[in-house]
């Protein structure tokens, strides 16, 4: 009888148990738990998300804005602390196995920004049946551009990446590099379809996007953000941008939209800049005015500039009457349904070649083109 029964339960197997992807119908919409671990190689910083098993469990992540303030920023305004944000994504959470390899998604993040600064798009594509890499931009980072608002510059002021060559480049050099490996060994070995790979970016990212996308043909899909021009290559692409931009002209991302060879814009009415992002979460406005009042060592230039940038899209304020007439930024809780929905059909029609893609109509305040 023990013979028969050990006969009767099949060969004993190792191998992981896929755990399918069942995702709402509206794009917009989370779908699996997301995990997220930091990556860290000579060359780069990486915040990597994935598709979490449905076993995960407990809080969800609190994003540590305040690791990206300098020693010498800290110095020099005191004890500052931004708010507490909830990413909704889980600390190293057990990976979700996929039944077939996930596609993977690069962000870079923009002038001032840092490589959690869009978390709710990077989790959202996760929770869809990605794997999203961003990865830290050292020389347009938020740690680079804080030293600089001061007379004379703090130590650690850089800002070689509004005028020099893309710091970001050689960056997703890097993230291909650890691309490659990690789909061989280690946590998401046998995980990773690095045969399809898209790459997007937000404002300066959205530079980096077009211009690494036109000259590496890894990258099967292209979404820039907020950003400027269009690539030449013939690969599928996706602009958007919000109509209400001081910083990315609306009449600019219609011409770039018409020379594309293989794409689409879709245009956020009302949206600015940062709608794009986490940042107006970060009160930048406001600590800024907590932390710098009545200091008499602000460059009164680059700090200006920096208040314009950290505000233009956020709730309680006003577009510039040259980017958007007399018009109010639209919601942020209208606008993020919006990118998310957009760049999850584009990545499925590009990177999973499932669904219909980009199409008009989902929103009234989305134009599409």
């Amino acid at each position: 009888m023990l013979h028969l029964l050990l006969a009767c339960t099949g060969p004993v197997t190792d191998e992981p148990v896929p755990e399918p992807l069942v995702l709402p119908p509206d794009a917009s919409e989370d779908g699996a738990p997301v995990g997220v671990t930091t990556v860290v190689t000579d060359d780069v910083t990486m915040e990597v998300w994935y598709p979490a098993s449905d076993t995960t469990s407990g809080a969800t992540e609190i994003a540590d804005f305040d690791a990206f303030l300098s020693a010498a920023f800290l110095t020099a305004v005191g004890d500052v602390s931004f708010p507490a944000l909830d990413t909704g994504a889980y600390r190293d959470a057990p990976l979700r196995v996929p039944e077939s390899p996930y596609p993977v998604i690069f962000f870079s993040h923009g002038l001032g920004g840092v490589r959690l600064q869009s978390f709710d798009y990077t989790r959202h594509l996760a929770s869809r049946g990605y794997v999203v890499v961003a990865a830290d931009h050292p020389g347009r980072m938020m740690g680079d551009l804080l030293p600089c608002m001061f007379s004379p510059p703090l130590e650690g002021c850089e800002l070689g990446g509004m005028t020099g060559e893309d710091p970001a480049e050689d960056d997703v050099g890097a993230m291909l590099e650890w691309l490659d490996s990690a789909a061989e060994e280690g946590f998401f070995a046998g995980a990773i379809d690095t045969a399809h790979v898209g790459l997007s970016g937000h404002s300066a990212g959205a530079g980096t996007t077009i211009t690494v996308g036109d000259d590496n043909a890894r990258f099967s899909a292209l979404l820039p953000m907020a950003g400027f021009g269009a690539p030449a290559r013939d690969v599928p692409t996706l602009l958007m941008g919000g109509t209400c931009d001081s910083f990315s002209a609306d009449s600019s991302a219609i011409t770039s939209a018409e020379s594309l060879l293989d794409g689409n814009l879709v245009r956020v009415l009302g949206a600015g800049h940062l709608a794009f992002s986490n940042l107006c979460e970060l009160d930048l406005a406001g600590n800024a005015d907590l932390w710098l009042a009545d200091r008499e060592d602000l460059n009164s230039t680059v700090f200006g500039l920096l208040l314009q940038l950290a505000t233009d899209g956020c709730p309680g304020f006003t577009p510039s009457a040259d980017a958007c007439g007399d018009a109010s930024y639209l919601p942020l809780e209208t606008s993020t349904p919006i990118v998310r929905h957009y760049s999850t059909v584009f990545f499925d029609a590009t990177l999973k070649q499932s669904g219909a893609g980009v199409e008009a109509g989902a929103y009234p305040e989305a134009d599409v083109r």
